[in-house]
This record gives structure tokens, C-alpha cells and sequence, in this order.
């Protein structure tokens, strides 16, 4: 028998539950104009987004850098990678 506490004892807590632990919220952000997508009704932006790539990650709001090559698009974050997709015609 061990004086360390298993998952079965009734007195084991996991660190991990202890005290109120907040809530996990995913914060995203406009790819045309970087504001928070959860404040406003961004439809001008989604109109845009469909003749025109991203400028902003979606994730952490940096400026991206986009290749365009006819009607494809690459988008690339420093920190989250490379994302792709195909244009509306105009």
C-alpha cells in the first residue's frame, strides 16, 4: 500500500479541478477586418471575403501574408500556418 493518493480514493481531488477554474473561450476574429467576429454582423465582410483573401488570421488577429494566383488564394500566419481556398468571380 502507498501514502500516495490514486483516483480511487475518496479523498483524491485532481489539481487539475481544484478552485473555480473560468471558462475556455474561443475568441475569434474577423478575416477581412480583424475585429472580434463575436461583436457585430460583419456582412459587408463576409461579402468582400468572397471576391477578395483574407487579411487577418482568424485565430490570434496577425496580418497575413497572401498569395494569390488567378482565382486560388494562400494565406500564411506566422504562428498558426497556411490556409487556402478559391475566390467568387467578381
Amino acid at each position: 500500500m502507498s501514502d500516495f493518493p490514486t483516483a480511487g480514493d475518496p479523498g483524491f481531488s485532481d489539481p487539475d479541478t481544484l478552485g473555480a477554474i473560468p471558462p475556455v473561450v474561443s475568441v475569434t476574429y474577423c478575416a477581412d477586418c480583424g475585429n472580434s467576429a463575436n461583436r457585430g454582423s460583419h456582412i459587408a465582410c463576409r461579402q468582400h471575403l468572397e471576391t477578395q483573401p483574407p487579411t487577418y488570421c482568424t485565430t490570434c488577429r496577425r496580418q497575413l501574408t497572401v498569395h494569390l494566383e488567378g482565382r486560388e488564394w494562400t494565406a500564411t500566419c506566422k504562428k498558426h500556418g497556411e490556409s487556402s481556398g478559391t475566390l467568387a468571380e467578381a
